[in-house]
């Protein structure tokens, strides 16, 4: 798995943000495990300092819970649909010194947006995921 696989990525890297404060999340899992082609954005879950940074460096970005910046789509754990950072952290994968939300919280969190697109993504990752557990 490669990072530069991400749509926006070099978006993410030119802001130079730090990986310790941040998650990426979204499609970006999937699409690194070859389950989707491509993410159209970048969705990137990120502390509360940084988040706070963020809207003083680019107030004219803000666009309600999200801050877009060049297709990469920040925001802050200030809804019911995440747990606190610091599990989402420990939980997640490390490629190429990101943190990537891994499968099975994905899973969690797109079931609970709970869109057509978000279950369609979790019954994938559920897939994947079983056909894994059969191979060991």
């Amino acid at each position: 798995m490669k990072i530069k696989k991400l749509r926006h990525i070099d978006a993410l890297e030119a802001l130079n943000v730090p990986k310790s404060d941040m998650v990426i999340y979204g499609s970006a899992p999937l699409v690194l495990r070859g389950l989707k082609g491509k993410n159209d954005d970048l969705d990137v879950l990120v502390k509360e300092d940084l988040w706070n940074k963020l809207k003083v460096d680019y107030p004219n970005n803000i666009n309600g819970d999200y801050i877009d910046i060049d297709g990469v789509s920040f925001t802050y754990r200030s809804t019911d649909f995440f747990e606190p950072m610091d599990n989402i952290m420990k939980k997640s994968d490390i490629i190429d010194g990101y943190h990537v939300m891994n499968l099975e919280e994905t899973v969690k969190w797109k079931e609970k947006v709970g869109t057509e697109k978000h279950l369609e993504d979790a019954n994938l990752i559920k897939n994947y995921l079983g056909k894994l557990e059969a191979k060991l």
